[in-house]
């Protein structure tokens, strides 16, 4: 793998890392519309991502970036524990501390377990 393929990988596990954590940490201290317009933008911002990157294309024939379902399981427990923080007197504090968590963890894992597959019909991405 060239290095540019490498540094185009880590910033696209790196954007959508940074973006959920940022997420959770705003679904775990904000009430709604915030919230929700937070969830709203994040899952626009990975559509967004997927066609920058050419993840979603017309001729895509199941090659999307993917992880193994680890990656599902750890959103659903980041994602549940901002839930369960929000609104209680701890969540001005531990809602950053819970995002900058979710966007190391969801991070590495997905460095570690994210398979990226580059278009065979471009020279550069």
């Amino acid at each position: 793998m060239t290095t540019a393929s490498k540094s185009t990988e880590r910033n696209y596990w790196l954007a959508l890392s940074a973006l959920f954590g940022a997420t959770v940490s705003v679904v775990a201290m904000t009430d709604p519309p915030w919230s929700v317009a937070m969830v709203v933008a994040f899952v626009l911002f990975v559509v967004l991502q997927s066609i920058n990157y050419r993840q979603i294309s017309r001729y895509i024939q199941g090659k999307l970036a993917t992880a193994n379902p680890g990656v599902g399981i750890l959103g659903a427990v980041f994602g549940g524990a901002a839930v369960l923080i929000h609104g209680s007197p701890i969540a001005l504090w531990a809602g950053p501390v819970l995002g900058l968590v979710t966007f190391v963890v969801m991070y590495l894992f997905l460095q570690r377990f994210g398979r990226f597959h580059h278009s065979p019909n471009t020279n550069s991405i």
